[in-house]
């Protein structure tokens, strides 16, 4: 799904001038256009709120946002944060999940069909969807390991903003670059086709240009305090 211009064919956007009228004659926006809002900032995207991390969104992108943003706490997030849920799509993702309800423009909401019942957290599904059943027995972080070239089986040494990872098989994109040898990780769990780990870097913390969530490829990382 993509952002659709114009009168014909945009079945989630509607034009703010009707189609066929005069120029300048306005009309009001529909329910679903008000709905759809454009993501301003890079975030990381959630399968439920104050949870697991399953990708990124990146300024550009858009979501169809469905019911009302839902305020989280817990582990790693003790003052709270409001998320929203809806169907996310931008280069190379199309995915209902939840991201921080202030990386992104617009107030409105539609019931839609979409996506159904907002995600909550349920870990069962969780591992079931997205992981292989490997996982960190750690929560937040998780734990540290290092990216390594030799001998491992390191077919890539980039990192990526998403890959898809409840996809078999999982499809890197959003090229974040060369994560160098050596480099501090820590890991949370591997994607369900076996290849990808999520890890965050702690180098790019604070950044607004680089994720500091993204993926490796599962050969040049080492897993331990595995829950699976």
């Amino acid at each position: 799904m993509r952002w659709i211009g114009g009168c014909a064919g945009s079945m989630i956007l509607a034009s703010a001038v009707a189609c066929g009228g005069t120029p300048g004659e306005q009309v009001g926006q529909t329910d679903q256009a008000l709905s759809v809002h454009e993501v301003e900032r890079l975030s990381t995207i959630s399968y439920a709120p104050n949870s697991y991390v399953i990708g990124n969104v990146y300024p550009g992108w858009h979501m169809a946002v469905q019911g009302n943003p839902q305020f989280s706490s817990g582990p790693g997030n003790p003052d709270g944060v409001s998320y929203r849920w809806g169907l996310i799509y931008g280069e190379s993702f199309d995915h209902c999940a939840w991201i921080d309800n202030a990386s992104a423009t617009g107030s409105g909401s539609t019931p839609g069909a979409d996506c159904g019942s907002p995600q909550q957290i349920d870990t069962p599904h969780f591992m079931a969807t997205y992981t292989d059943g490997i996982h960190n027995a750690l929560a937040g972080d998780g734990s540290p390991t290092h990216m390594h070239y030799a001998g491992s089986g390191c077919s890539t040494r980039y990192g990526y903003g998403n890959v898809d990872p409840w996809k078999v098989p999982a499809t890197p994109a959003n090229l974040v670059g060369e994560v160098p040898d050596g480099t501090l990780l820590l890991w949370r769990y591997v994607s369900r086709d076996g290849q990808w780990v999520l890890v965050r870097d702690p180098s790019h913390d604070g950044s607004a240009t680089l994720p500091n969530w993204y993926f490796v490829h599962r050969g040049c990382v080492s897993l331990a305090n595995t829950g699976g």
